[in-house]
């Protein structure tokens, strides 16, 4: 049903990742209110989505139901622990920690490349050591998609306001200004297969 490696620990997350279509093969685990929650979307790779991040966080925390505070961030009621949700085409990521933090997973793809002068500048691209390719640049989104989970301010400029300063192996280092302060953030990554899964948290 998974990958080789399915599960880790990056900077106190716990994450596990699993195949979209096989998670959603397995029998339902859905309560009623995730049964109603999952018909209330109408495209059926959402559904499957859904379903298998529901399946992930199963493992961990059975029943307890996730619901959606502010700009549709996931969270459980009246708890202490941080939960993170993200989708690939095929794969599905559930994370969780006792820290905040946010998480992104995303697969190596060419359609990459034709964006990336949105997201990120000519100075964090000379960051890298070598060659920046495809694999690079997905590094660089994944990293700011999780940036953007864990900052959770809407409208927030991923080019202007969070910039690479530093990378570090499979550590990349954030300045990111929200227009009310100034902070640093750090974005941890591994690389499975052609899945880039990213965790950020503050320094």
């Amino acid at each position: 049903m998974f990958m080789e490696k399915t599960r880790g620990n990056i900077a106190l997350v716990e994450w596990a990742i699993g195949e979209i279509d096989m998670l959603d093969s397995h029998e339902s685990i859905l309560n009623l209110e995730e049964i109603n929650q999952l018909n209330s979307f109408g495209s059926a790779q959402r559904k499957r989505e859904f379903n298998a991040g529901r399946h992930l966080k199963h493992q961990v925390f059975g029943e307890k139901l996730i619901i959606y505070g502010e700009n549709g961030k996931p969270r459980f009621d009246n708890s202490d622990i941080t939960i993170g949700i993200s989708h690939s085409a095929h794969w599905a990521l559930f994370a969780h920690a006792r820290i905040p933090f946010g998480c992104d997973i995303e697969e190596v793809s060419d359609r990459i490349i034709p964006i990336s002068d949105r997201f990120c500048s000519s100075d964090e691209l000379e960051l890298f050591a070598g060659e920046v390719g495809v694999v690079q640049l997905t590094q660089l989104w994944s990293c700011k998609e999780a940036l953007y989970k864990l900052i959770n301010i809407k409208g927030i400029h991923w080019k202007n306001q969070m910039r690479c300063i530093a990378i570090s192996g499979t550590k990349f280092t954030f300045a990111v200004e929200t227009g009310t302060e100034n902070l640093i953030v750090n974005c941890n990554i591994v690389h499975v297969k052609n899945v880039i899964l990213s965790i950020a948290t503050y320094a």
